[in-house]
C-alpha cells in the first residue's frame, strides 16, 4: 500500500491529561468499510472477550501497540485476536492467543503520552496465511513528510455516539507539520510523535477510544495511535501517533532478548 494506514479501536472512557486540554482515545468517525481481511496485520487486544485496543503483528509472536493500553496483573483475562474483519462474531479466519508478556517502553509517561509504545508477546506463534501477515518496521529514525496522505482504520465508534460498525472501517488523513501541531496541542508534541488530520472541513478521524493501531506509509508501520481531540474528528486538532522509527532499536532489542 502506498498511502499511510492506521488501525484504530474502541476503548470506552477517557484519560485525564495535564499537558493539553482533554484528549481522548480515538475511534473511527466517518469513512467506509474496507474489503474484508485486506489489512491482515491487524490485531485486536481484548479484555474479558471485549475489544480494548488495536495492535499490529510484527513477528509471529509479537504485537506492537500503545503503552497506554495498560495490561493489569490478570494477564489470563486478556487475549489477542488476529485475522478478523468483524469482531461481532467469530470468523474461521480468526486466530486467538493469550498474552505471555507485556513489555511497555520503560520511559513511557502516562501524563504526557511521551513514548507511548508497547510490545506484547503471544503465548505461541501465529500461523501466517492470507488472513494473518506481518507488518514491516520503518527504517530507523525515518520521518513522514508534511502533507503525506494517510488512511486510518478501525473497529471503533463511527458516529461519536458509541455506534459500532459491522466490520473494519477506513477514512483518510494527512500528515501535519510537527511544529504547527505542537502549537495546536500547546507544547505537548515531541519529535517522537506524528500528527495526522482528516480531510479538509470534514468530521473524520479518531477520538473517544481508538488506541494502539498502526499508521502505515508505503508498506511500513510508522505510527501508533496515541491520542486525539475531545470532539471526534475535530479538524482543529490533529490526531497524534507515537513515531515508531525512533523506537526501532528498542524493538529489535526486545525481540532478540525476550
Amino acid at each position: 500500500m502506498h498511502d499511510c494506514s492506521a488501525l484504530t479501536f474502541l476503548i470506552l472512557g477517557t484519560l485525564a491529561h495535564t499537558a493539553y486540554p482533554g484528549p481522548l482515545r480515538g475511534t473511527i468517525v466517518g469513512g467506509k468499510e474496507v474489503k474484508p481481511h485486506s489489512r491482515p496485520y491487524m490485531a485486536s487486544l481484548q479484555f474479558g472477550g471485549h475489544h480494548l485496543c488495536g495492535g499490529t503483528l510484527i513477528r509471529p509472536r509479537w504485537v506492537l501497540t500503545a503503552a497506554h493500553c495498560e495490561l493489569k496483573e490478570n494477564l489470563p483475562a486478556y487475549r489477542v485476536v488476529l485475522g478478523g474483519h468483524s469482531l461481532q462474531h467469530p470468523e474461521p479466519s480468526q486466530q486467538v492467543f493469550s498474552i505471555q508478556q507485556a513489555v511497555p517502553y520503560p520511559l513511557y509517561n502516562a501524563h504526557t503520552d511521551v513514548n507511548d509504545i508497547q510490545l506484547l508477546k503471544l503465548n505461541s506463534s501465529a500461523l501466517l496465511n492470507n488472513f494473518v501477515k506481518l507488518a514491516r518496521l520503518p527504517r530507523r529514525n525515518s520521518d513522514l513528510p508534511p502533507r503525506a496522505r494517510c488512511r486510518v482504520m478501525g473497529w471503533g465508534d463511527v458516529t461519536g455516539l458509541q455506534v459500532l460498525p459491522r466490520g473494519l472501517m477506513e477514512t483518510n488523513g494527512t500528515v501535519v507539520a510537527r511544529e504547527s501541531c505542537n502549537i495546536t496541542w500547546k507544547g505537548a508534541i515531541t519529535q517522537d510523535m506524528i500528527c495526522v488530520t482528516g480531510p479538509h472541513n470534514s468530521v473524520e478521524g479518531v477520538c473517544g477510544g481508538d488506541s494502539g493501531g498502526p499508521l502505515f506509509h508505503k508498506g511500513r508501520i510508522q505510527g501508533i495511535v496515541s491520542f486525539s481531540a475531545p470532539r471526534c474528528g475535530d479538524p482543529r486538532y490533529p490526531d497524534v501517533y507515537a513515531r515508531v522509527s525512533t523506537f526501532v532499536s528498542w524493538i529489535q532489542d526486545i525481540l532478540q532478548h525476550y
